[in-house]
């Protein structure tokens, strides 16, 4: 499933709606204009503009591809436009968090412009492979690091991998995959991901 089939009234996803309207009259486009360059229903588009439905992380995949912008770009937090490249984030920063279905996910170093790849916080919230739905697909290559609890990692194809703290994943977005939290701990991990390189 694309959305999550409830309203969102924070501070963060109502900005994320009025920067997709604002992208988007910019651009002198129309909602189906913008649907069909993110492979999205134009219904979808719609709800999620007027905060009656949030997307997922696929979702605002979709979306920035559909822009040609960067995911972090199109999920940043207002702030002075970075003149270097470098940006220290502290511990105790009050960063944006994006609720989903599955987890929740807070991006880094959001306003660092020009990356070759992005990074954030995630946290896996779902326990039970019977509950998840389909499973997660987006074109990307990622790296999952294990930061506490325990990560089940499922992944078409291969046999499910149950992963401690320090351990690592590194694997195919594109490939069907479910990450549960497998312990009595939330299973938070930092994970990294790139756009696939055309070709690859």
């Amino acid at each position: 499933m694309g959305l999550t089939e409830r309203p969102r009234h924070s501070q963060a996803h109502t900005a994320l709606a009025a920067r997709i309207r604002q992208w988007r009259d910019e651009r002198s486009w129309n909602q189906q204009e913008l649907a069909d360059r993110a492979g999205i229903a134009r219904s979808t588009l719609s709800k999620i503009e007027n905060g009656l439905m949030s997307p997922t992380f696929e979702v605002l995949l979709k979306l920035a591809r559909g822009f040609e912008t960067e995911l972090s770009d199109l999920v940043r937090t207002e702030s002075v436009p970075l003149s270097g490249r470098m940006v220290v984030e502290r511990s105790a920063a009050d960063r944006t968090v994006f609720p989903y279905p599955h987890n929740r996910l807070w991006p880094l170093a959001a306003t660092l412009k020009g990356r070759a790849f992005q990074s954030a916080f995630v946290e896996f919230t779902q326990t039970d492979l019977t509950d998840f739905g389909p499973w997660n697909s987006h074109p990307t290559e990622d790296l999952l690091l294990v930061l506490s609890g325990l990560l089940e990692f499922h992944s078409e194809g291969y046999e499910t991998a149950v992963l401690n703290p320090g351990d690592t994943v590194h694997f195919d977005g594109s490939v069907p995959h479910a990450c549960l939290s497998a312990g009595t701990v939330t299973c938070r991990c930092l994970y990294v991901y790139a756009a696939k390189v055309s070709g690859i």
